[in-house]
């Protein structure tokens, strides 16, 4: 495998550059060109372009590119991939109408990607169902578009992972939502295809350096150590400062949010700090938005459409939402986005300064996710809010073994509590953490490296604006006002309880009963039962205690005589008896009928004797079938006994 390197580069002979006699070509004066001219050449046009010099690593992809080497270049997020090609596609002539074939794992890229290159001055153009017609491949065919985006690559990443039986899973209805879309370190069947490239390079681009994807990818593209050139670029961003905060309230109420944002009465919508929630599920992207209303004390906020204040993005919201809110986030109309993984990872925001990430995410899609942040030269906050312990996970670093496979819910367990250094835990740490001190890289300041400082962090966001945010992430910000969030949470619904009077209530109590007392007495004697055999006074009195003890009836006016009852007669005698009086009847009421249940219990029952019986009989049977043939038996060996004494 050959790693390009920026001392290494000039030192040894460069590869023969590819001329071939059909086809695309850079310009013959390239071509002819000595490294070191050539070097010279992709700097000035990147400083044209762009009005910055190119990074180190950026003019030895394209000088890779020149040569006609296939390029791997591993850089993390912000260090500027996409400008590679613009500035190779500088290199060709434009009469040959050159077409740069981009794949993408998610959809939602190709959007972001088509205006980022017309923005640029590039024609772009991204294919799909609506879109691909005959006029369209003709236009290609022409060289109208110089950038084509492929929208369904997602599914060839999907499609190159059924070779593996742990990876037909991933085939699911859950992968093919690009609100839980990830990158996938497979490129499907394209191996064969590129075979048949007529000498022309390819470049791959990846921010997520795990060994094992670099290897699946080559090893799914065919490409062996002698056909690829690897570069291996910033991997660490050291102006992100990575925070990881345990949660104290469930992921489904997604409350812990309200701990990143300030009220209304201290700080304006127009000076918070920019900021993207990255969410799990649609469902819960407006519920973040909801709990960003508790947290600015502005019930209702969520609800009202073009907000100031916080806006949604998912897979399901309308073409012309998602560009309104593109646009308008990138015009500064307002701060905040509750996402899921459909915003697209290749937006080059420069105000964005904080990401908030929810829930149990994988190390792919966080280290995509916290990579839109710090890309004005400033510094960023990234924000990962997991959970206590995971249902079904590894809670414990013990729980881990050194050298065995890892898969992705091993992947996002480890993430949640690992004690390594969070900025360089989403690669090659051993690597990665050697360059730091090679290069002299500012001390680590995330959650691990120094946890005694997290709590101000959090503390200052209390109050963060546009203005303070610097010093909140510098640790020189001291808030104004006490840290209190408890008003902001939903309060606990309490017990009923039942009210209880004091003795100084005593008097009024009784002048409101016997109140009472009197109208109901007048009522009932007026209108209830006016000259009636049982008083007012017998049913209710303000004294008596009904549920605890029986009380005797008013006789003042009529001695009431309870009926003696009868004795009980015998079975048989109560069977022949015919009652003659109504009293009777209505003392010996008839029996109720069975019920359907009792009925069908009755049956069971019924059923289940019947077959107790007939096994029964069956065992019988066999027992008695088993004693004649064991009598038989015996006869028989008897029998055949006295036949050998005769003989």
């Amino acid at each position: 495998m050959v790693v390009i390197s920026s001392s290494a580069m000039l030192s040894r002979p460069s590869p023969k550059r590819i001329w071939t006699p059909t086809g695309i070509n850079v310009h013959k004066k390239v071509y002819d060109k000595s490294d070191d001219k050539l070097i010279d050449h992709i700097k000035k046009t990147s400083l044209e372009c762009y009005g910055q010099p190119a990074k180190d690593k950026q003019f030895e992809a394209v000088f890779n590119l020149v040569q006609g080497r296939n390029t791997f270049l591993l850089a993390g997020t912000g260090f500027g991939k996409s400008r590679i090609a613009e500035i190779y596609y500088k290199m060709i002539p434009l009469k040959s109408c050159v077409v740069i074939l981009v794949l993408n794992p998610l959809d939602s890229l190709g959007d972001n990607q088509v205006l980022e290159k017309k923005q640029a001055g590039f024609t772009a153009i991204k294919l799909t169902k609506l879109t691909f017609n005959p006029d369209v491949a003709q236009e290609i065919m022409d060289g109208v578009y110089q950038f084509v985006y492929l929208n369904e690559a997602h599914m060839v990443y999907i499609w190159g992972l059924v070779e593996s039986s742990t990876s037909k899973m991933s085939t699911s209805a859950h992968f093919r939502f690009e609100d839980y879309g990830i990158f996938r370190p497979s490129y499907g069947k394209l191996g064969a295809q590129l075979l048949f490239r007529n000498d022309k390079p390819i470049l791959l681009l990846l921010a997520t350096c795990r060994p094992v994807a670099v290897d699946a990818i080559k090893r799914s593209l065919k490409l062996n150590d002698n056909s690829v050139d690897i570069i291996q670029a910033e991997l660490t961003r050291p102006e992100i400062r990575i925070i990881r905060v345990k949660m104290e309230k469930s992921l489904a109420s997604s409350l812990n949010v309200i701990k990143l944002f300030p009220s209304h009465h201290h700080v304006a919508d127009a000076n918070m700090v920019p900021a993207l929630i990255y969410s799990g599920s649609r469902n819960q992207a407006l519920t973040v938005m909801e709990v960003i209303d508790r947290a600015r004390e502005t019930p209702g906020g969520a609800s009202i459409p073009n907000s100031g204040c916080v806006r949604r993005f998912h897979s399901c919201t309308g073409d012309d939402d998602k560009l309104t809110c593109a646009e308008d986030f990138a015009a500064g109309k307002f701060p905040l986005i509750s996402c899921t993984m459909a915003l697209g990872l290749r937006q080059n925001w420069k105000q964005v300064w904080m990401v908030a990430h929810m829930g149990r995410g994988n190390p792919a899609n966080v280290c995509q996710m916290i990579g839109r942040c710090g890309r004005d030269g400033k510094a960023g906050l990234a924000v990962m809010f997991v959970e206590k312990t995971r249902r079904g996970g590894k809670n414990t670093v013990d729980r881990f073994v050194r050298g065995q496979p890892q898969t992705d819910l091993d992947r996002m367990d480890a993430m949640a509590i690992t004690p390594l250094c969070l900025r360089v835990a989403f690669s090659s740490y051993i690597n990665e953490r050697a360059r730091e001190q090679s290069s002299g890289m500012p001390k680590c300041k995330c959650s691990n490296c120094a946890p005694h400082v997290v709590r101000l962090v959090l503390e200052g966001l209390f109050a963060a604006n546009n203005s303070n945010f610097d010093d909140i992430l510098d640790d020189l910000f001291a808030p104004s006002m006490p840290y209190n969030l408890k008003h902001k949470y939903p309060t606990k619904s309490s017990l009923v309880k039942k009210r209880k009077f004091t003795k100084d209530d005593d008097d009024e109590v009784d002048h409101f009963a016997s109140h009472l007392l009197n109208n109901l007495y007048l009522f009932y004697d007026t209108e209830v039962s006016p000259g009636g055999t049982i008083q007012v006074s017998d049913l209710f009195g303000k004294d008596d205690d009904f549920k605890s003890k029986p009380q005797p009836m008013n006789t003042s006016t009529r001695t009431l005589t309870q009926p003696t009852k009868k004795p009980r007669k015998s079975g048989s005698a109560s069977a022949q008896a015919i009652p003659t009086t109504a009293m009777d009847v209505g003392q010996a009421p008839s029996p109720r009928p069975p019920t359907k249940k009792a009925l069908a219990q009755e049956e069971s029952r019924r059923k289940s004797l019947e077959r107790q019986a007939a096994k029964k009989m069956e065992d019988e049977k066999k027992e008695l079938r088993r004693k004649q043939i064991a009598l038989i038996m015996s006869q028989t060996l008897a029998d055949h006994s006295t036949n050998q004494e005769v003989e």
